[in-house]
């Protein structure tokens, strides 16, 4: 059984009819299954999705604890125990910032990086089935669309006005 044939199963085949004039509910009502197939495929390697994010953010290099929380607008006190649960996996650690005392930075280790490759792999397949009943076309529209509300919209900017502060 693929994924939207378990959907399917698992309640109504689609929104409410009197519901769908309105582009915000269905945003939603799709959004809400797509978070829902993404953490069954980012936890089949022990994961949530808030993991790979901090593994994402830090796989290219160390990043303030602090300011991971900023960029994945997780309140600090999350953000600790994400990456408390990522150091007990292995797959970060923290360590002393050199310039600042007071701030710890979070280092991916190699089996972070793996991880990350493992969820690649398997976010591609999910994503491929989870986009399916549109055309090639209209995933990359619909995926440009998103970009640019996201970037430019009222949920935008991805980056913090913060970060341009922050080490």
């Amino acid at each position: 059984m693929n994924f939207n044939e378990s959907l399917a199963g698992e309640g109504p085949e689609g929104p409410p009819e009197a519901l769908t004039k309105w582009t915000g509910f269905l945003l939603n009502w799709v959004a809400a299954h797509a978070r829902e197939a993404y953490e069954r495929v980012v936890a089949q390697v022990g994961l949530k999705p808030q993991h790979l994010g901090v593994l994402t953010h830090i796989q290219h290099g160390p990043m303030i604890q602090a300011r991971l929380s900023d960029r994945l607008r997780v309140f600090k006190p999350v953000m600790v125990t994400l990456v408390n649960e990522l150091e007990a996996m292995g797959l970060a650690e923290r360590r002393p910032h050199a310039g600042d005392r007071r701030a710890v930075e979070v280092h991916i280790l190699a089996a972070g990086l793996d991880k990350i490759r493992e969820v690649d792999s398997l976010s591609e397949q999910a994503s491929a089935e989870f986009f399916s009943p549109l055309t090639p076309q209209e995933q990359q529209t619909l995926h440009g669309l998103l970009t640019k509300l996201a970037k430019e919209g009222p949920a935008g900017p991805w980056q913090n006005p913060a970060d341009a502060r922050t080490p």
